[in-house]
């Protein structure tokens, strides 16, 4: 997707974990090829929860590994999107260089600094507000074919946010 001012881009991503990360190449430059990121700073509900609140790689648990449909959009979700999806959470991250890039939680267990393109939003950077939305699928099973709405909203500074823990996008 090229950059631009209105965010509409689709992606498919299948997980082996139970949760999508997402962050920008230039925040997180400092992480090495190879290490293992999720047993140093990814593993404990607290450290999910500091760089949640720092916005610089930012996670969810989805409940299932699996395959998901996202939905990029900008801005906040309309009525009718809140209706459909109605299981939502409050992230923000930070965005630098022009790239957000989505992972498999998984994938922090060998750190990369070559994430597929496909899985890559080419964006304007600053800080947005991500309102992250889905629904359980019509078969009843999280992961399967389970659609999500990321609608991202530029905001002037990081929102303060609040999660103690994993933000979970399920329910059980």
């Amino acid at each position: 997707m090229n950059k631009q001012n209105e965010i509409s881009y689709d992606m498919d991503l299948v997980i082996d974990g139970m949760g999508i990360v997402l962050y920008s190449d230039g925040v997180v430059n400092d992480i090495e090829e190879g290490e293992n990121y999720f047993s140093k700073e990814f593993s404990t509900p607290e450290q999910v929860a500091k760089h949640i609140k720092k916005g610089d790689i930012i996670g969810f648990n989805t409940g299932s590994s699996g395959s998901y449909s996202i939905k990029f959009r900008t801005g906040y979700p309309n009525v009718e999107i809140e209706q459909k999806f109605p299981i939502c959470i409050r992230l923000a991250i930070n965005v630098k260089g022009g790239k957000l890039s989505v992972i498999d939680l998984f994938w922090l267990m060998e750190w990369s600094n070559d994430c597929p393109i496909e899985q890559q939003l080419l964006i304007d950077d600053g800080i947005y507000h991500l309102t992250v939305s889905t629904v359980r699928p019509k078969s009843g099973i999280w992961g399967d074919n389970q659609e999500i709405y990321i609608h991202l909203n530029k905001l002037d500074e990081m929102p303060e946010l609040t999660w103690a823990g994993v933000p979970q996008l399920f329910t059980v």
